[in-house]
């Protein structure tokens, strides 16, 4: 180091670009090129590079990094400091060597380089050194950096720290330089405090243990190997399935790439089916990308039986932790998502997007049972570890001494090696003197409480004005039963109040203020943390500040304070609207006191009655509110909280921290992505987001609504131009001085022509011009407006699309076969034209080959059809040149046929034609083989009948009344020839034991008498009633019927079968068969005349004598003829008496 103060020899001084003596800054070679290394800035023989030998080694392996700080104040002889920090010169590549440095409380580890002559950290390590607050002042400097080529380092300034070190404490300077990169303690530092050289030994042997399971470190994703976790759902809950969410045109791009993403490293995979679907909240990340939750307070958090494994106990922990010299803290990477997910709990985390259902392999953040379950998971891991705490996705390790620290280290690393699971290797702290957990600080020394938690009141500032006093004072009395003595304290303030009275704070405010402080900070007061006891959030915003208390309630009832939070909110958070302010606080208050809420259930309490809806624990995401709102209500559902309301004044606890902040604001407030990404694209149309700012200001409508934004909305709206922004009150804010709705810009009056042409710049159409704006813009009336600009555009009206088809309105159903015929075309097909015929009643189908289709071919083939089956009452055709010429009219006119053409190039008007020849060309293709004409016969007659689908009957019986017979009738069984050939069977069995019997007309006979007397009568045979059945007359003139079986023939004396000579006309002729005569059963009585019993008298010839005439009736005096039960027996017959012949009494 050269150093060079006024008062002191210059002749130490040295360029360091060529060597001169002289400052660096007026040196004449700034701008010359080395030959050695090719860079700018100085002289070959200043470069500090290596030479020719090694050049090449040193440009492949390593760069070199060289800091040159410079004090630049003016009209001084400068201060100028070296700081090197080189590597590349050797193969073997060192690992730096780190110093823990407790930096205003915080732990800081920075890399010792003894080459610095000034100790620097980077914007990216200041940021998350004090990121929630009381971050030290940065101070303007003239000490600049330069590079070792000279190029300027930008410097965002100094701060002013207290440095401790094991015991040793110094003020010490950081230089902060932006961007990101290692901490350097530097010689300035140095001085001031003694490392541990011991210590220093270790955090080498750290590195080299590190570097042993660097698999650990991957940047990848890890997977717990040999278990699955399963989600405790109840089996009789009803599954949940709700719709995906509109993603924004604008993001659509970006959520399908992180899809696709998730699905290659095997996160999600797409499924058809789920009875469970959860919408998803797309989120844009700084970098430009998106993260997608699922909106699980929906779904599977209302059904699921939330784990009840506990957490660990702030006194279990430090058990575990007691005795331990230094600390090392691991933090899992994408922790929950390197937990495989069983089977069946699959489908309870499905999510439904645009582009379908995905389910999640893994275990989900936002799911409610996801911490308890992660914790086990690691109990179980790393149980049996000596000096090994879990604590959700931190696992804390420590020993008694180094080696035992190092040894534990050593195991856990093992074992998640040996589990497949990763770290993230710049979130873990090696070695820290202490570590952090639910208000207490765990050391070397033991437990002690932190004095973080009540800061908030310890440095509140002093009330500036009445309403300020109020606050402060309704936080005292919320507390007063607690606190002694403390009307007499407050009287000083109390006098504050007074109407009259003019506004003064002297030093018996202050001190009462003060006292007061301190009883808010003392024991009878504050209690602590006890995971037992039920917790409460209060939550308040004002104009320019947020705060909130962490409670538990007693036993009785009572709430006691654990700790305070509070801070001013920065320029761009007082630009919020009230609503938003209000969920600030809320989602400040979780991040504060993450340690004490995550993965137990507690209470938030709020005094604004719309984050009600917003952020219940029940209800979905709203996914038109504005993405910061949608954002913090993502972060929320990772909680398991209940939000209720209290109204203002009950609510004094939390109001008077957000009245009197602290004074410290978060170190950047980041605007949004989306809103940036948004005002980009803003930026480059006609209308940007300045114009629709000062539009706003001046547009009467949207200037009332920005107002009530910031200052909250009325308890009723009754303009009715304003009704529209009142119901969506809730879902506006304010960015820039635009006002948003979600995270469209609503757009002033003066500005929705100029946008409306700028979304039909291409002429999109109604439905893409509405999809790109509803990304970007929102006014009221916006969809009619780009309505009414695409409906007013000849351009759009000219190329327009069909219209959608109109009502299907279907033909009517003829109620007579052959009345309405359907006919057009097929062809050419197969080398032939066909004219199809479709009847409308019955589907019959006709086709017939036409060489031509000229108009006098085809009326003769209609002739020939309608000689078969008559003429239609209609025929409907398409515009075709045949069906449209004299030829075919004239033929229509003179049958009488109404001739019906359908719409112009609308083929569906004539559809039971069209579907007809389709079902005709592919019955002929699938028939090859076979000339076109036995093709088409085999078509048509399967077709005709085939039961159609619409009428439930073949063609051909609704046609011709009858089914054709087919090759398919022969598989019918025939009853009849059945039945023939079991009789001609049973005849032939009988006719074995039977002899045939012929008899003849007047033959005598015996027949069987089946009354009492004779078994056998005589009689002569009158006729036959059948194949085998016979009429007798018997001997006194009845005439009986008997079955063939019950007749014998009657010998005379010679033995010869005996004649009867009452009918000598009958001859020898044989009695024909005949068929039974109708009317008479067999053996039923067919003549008047009274049957012969036993005792009846018969004569030795045989002959019954003949009975008298029969009596006159006497109701008419004529004769009554004899009755016959048959009438078809009844024959015509002579008066004349008969006679016995003479041969009987011979």
């Amino acid at each position: 180091m050269y150093l060079s103060v006024r008062g002191k020899p210059r002749e130490l001084l040295e360029c360091y670009r060529c060597g001169g003596a002289h400052f660096a800054k007026d040196c004449v070679f700034k701008d010359s090129t080395c030959h050695n290394c090719k860079k700018k800035g100085h002289l070959a023989k200043k470069c500090r590079g290596t030479k020719e030998k090694s050049k090449k080694e040193w440009k492949t392996k390593h760069k070199l990094n060289t800091h040159h700080l410079q004090s630049m104040a003016p009209e001084e002889d400068e201060c100028v400091f070296n700081m090197f920090n080189l590597a590349g010169f050797n193969k073997c590549h060192a690992e730096p060597i780190y110093a823990t440095i407790q930096v205003n409380g915080k732990e800081l580890q920075m890399e010792v380089d003894t080459g610095a002559s000034a100790s620097v950290i980077s914007q990216a390590t200041y940021h998350s050194l004090w990121h929630s607050g009381g971050a030290p002042a940065l101070q303007a400097t003239e000490i600049s950096l330069r590079q070792y080529t000279g190029e300027c380092i930008p410097l965002l300034g100094a701060i002013e720290v207290h440095a401790a070190y094991q015991g040793q404490e110094a003020a010490a300077t950081l230089l902060v330089v932006k961007g990101e990169g290692p901490s350097l303690l530097g010689r300035d530092l140095l001085q001031k405090i003694r490392l541990n050289c011991r210590e220093i030994r270790y955090v080498t042997v750290i590195a080299e243990l590190l570097g042993r399971y660097a698999d650990v470190f991957k940047n990848e994703l890890g997977t717990l190997r040999g278990t699955t976790v399963k989600l405790c759902v109840d089996p009789f809950a009803r599954s949940r399935f709700f719709k995906p969410r509109t993603v924004p045109y604008a993001m659509k791009a970006k959520v399908e790439a992180e899809l696709e993403r998730l699905q290659q490293i095997g996160v999600i995979e797409p499924i058809e089916f789920s009875d469970w679907a959860a919408p998803i909240v797309p989120v844009l990340k700084e970098n430009g990308g998106v993260r997608i939750c699922g909106d699980y307070k929906l779904t599977v958090n209302q059904a699921s039986q939330l784990d009840a494994y506990p957490l660990p106990r702030v006194d279990d922990l430090f058990a575990t932790l007691a005795g331990g010299q230094t600390f090392t803290k691991l933090d899992m990477s994408h922790a929950y998502q390197q937990l495989l997910l069983d089977e069946e709990s699959k489908k309870y985390v499905t999510i439904n997007t645009h582009k379908g259902l995905f389910k999640y392999n893994r275990l989900v953040f936002g799911v409610a049972s996801s911490p308890a379950i992660f914790q086990r998971t690691m109990d179980n891991l790393l149980q049996n570890i000596p000096g090994v705490a879990v604590y959700l996705d931190d696992i804390l390790v420590t020993g008694k001494t180094e080696e035992e620290h190092l040894r534990n280290l050593e195991q856990v690393l093992k074992k998640l090696s040996e589990a497949g699971l990763r770290l993230k290797r710049s979130k873990c702290v090696f070695q820290a003197p202490s570590v952090t957990y639910l208000g207490h600080r765990i050391s070397a020394q033991g437990l002690s409480p932190l004095e973080e938690k009540v800061r908030a009141v310890k440095e509140a500032p002093s009330p500036k004005n009445v309403a300020e006093l109020r606050s402060f004072l309704g936080l005292v009395n919320y507390y007063g039963k607690f606190l002694p003595d403390l009307s007499s304290m407050l009287a000083p303030l109390y006098g504050l109040l007074d109407k009259d009275k003019e506004w003064r704070w002297s030093q018996a405010q202050e001190k009462a203020f003060r006292r007061v402080k301190e009883l808010l900070q003392s024991a009878p007061l504050l209690v602590h943390f006890d995971p037992e006891k039920e917790v409460v959030l209060s939550c308040d915003a004002s104009p320019y500040g947020i705060g909130a208390v962490l409670s538990h309630r007693m036993e009785e009832g009572e709430e006691k304070p654990v700790g305070y939070a509070s801070r001013t909110l920065t320029a761009a958070e007082k630009g919020y609207s009230q609503l938003e302010k209000e969920g600030l606080a809320i989602v400040f208050a979780v991040k504060r006191f993450h340690q004490y809420l995550y993965g137990r259930p507690f209470t938030v309490v709020t005094d604004h009655k719309p984050l009600l809806s917003l952020f219940s624990e029940t209800k979905g995401i709203p996914p038109m509110a504005s993405a910061r709102v949608q954002r913090w209500a993502l972060t929320l559902s990772a909680y398991q909280y209940r939000i209720v309301y209290k109204a203002g004044p009950e609510n004094a606890n939390a109001d008077a921290f957000s009245c009197l902040p602290l004074p410290e604001v978060p170190d950047q407030s980041n605007m949004p992505p989306e809103t940036v990404f948004l005002l980009d694209r803003l930026a480059n149309s006609p209308v940007c987001a300045k114009n629709i700012k000062a539009w706003t200001e001046r547009d009467p409508e949207l200037s009332q609504v920005k107002q009530w934004l910031l200052q909250g909305w009325p308890a009723t709206v009754e303009q009715d131009q304003l009704k529209p922004y009142a119901k969506r009150q809730q879902e506006l804010s304010v960015q820039d001085g635009c006002i948003l709705w979600g995270s469209r810009v609503i757009v002033p009056p003066p500005g929705w022509s100029q946008i409306i042409e700028v979304l039909h710049e291409a002429h999109p159409g109604i439905s893409r011009m509405k999809s790109l704006a509803r990304s970007f813009v929102w006014w009221p009336g916006m969809d009619s407006a780009l309505e009414d600009k695409v409906k007013a555009c000849s351009q759009c009206q000219s190329n327009q699309k069909m219209p959608p088809p109109a009502p299907l309105h279907p033909w009517e159903w003829p109620g007579r076969p052959w009345s309405r015929l359907h006919l057009d075309f097929a062809g050419p097909f197969l080398g032939h034209m066909f004219l199809v015929l479709v009847d409308a009643h019955s589907k019959w189908l006709d086709a017939h080959i036409t060489p031509t289709v000229t108009a006098p071919v085809i009326t003769d083939t209609l002739r020939r059809i309608f000689a078969t089956h008559g003429l239609p009452e209609a025929v409907v055709t398409d515009n075709g040149p045949t069906f449209t010429s004299g030829v075919f009219q004239e033929f229509m006119e003179r049958n009488g046929i109404r001739h019906i053409r359908t719409a112009p190039y609308h083929p569906a008007s004539n559809g039971l034609a069209e579907r007809a020849m389709e079902t005709l060309k592919d019955g002929l293709k699938k028939m090859p083989g076979l000339s076109i004409e036995k093709r088409l016969c085999r078509f048509l007659f399967q077709y005709r009948i085939t039961p159609h689908t619409t009428t439930g009957l073949s063609p051909a019986e609704l046609l011709m009344g009858r089914k054709p017979r087919s090759h398919l009738d022969l598989l019918r069984p025939d009853v009849g020839a059945r039945v023939t050939q079991s009789q001609s069977g049973q005849k032939v069995r009988h006719d074995l034991h039977a002899r045939g019997c012929v008899f003849k007309q007047g033959d005598c006979v015996y027949i069987k008498n089946f009354t009492g007397g004779s078994q056998w009568l005589p009689g002569v045979m009158h006729h036959s009633s059948g194949p085998v059945s016979f009429v007798v007359e018997l001997l006194d003139g009845r005439r009986v019927r008997r079955h063939k079986d019950h007749v014998r023939a009657r010998m005379d004396g010679a033995g010869k079968r005996a004649q009867s000579g009452l009918h000598a006309h009958g001859g020898n002729r044989a009695v024909d068969i005949v068929g039974p005569q109708s009317g008479s059963p067999e053996g039923e009585v067919v003549s008047a005349a009274p049957e012969i019993g036993i005792g009846s008298s018969v004569s030795p010839e045989g002959l019954v004598e003949q009975s008298k005439s029969p009596e006159p009736n006497p109701a008419t005096g004529a004769q009554q003829a004899p009755s016959l039960e048959n009438p078809a027996a009844g024959l015509r017959r002579s008066k004349r008496q008969h006679k016995p012949p003479d041969r009987l009494n011979c």
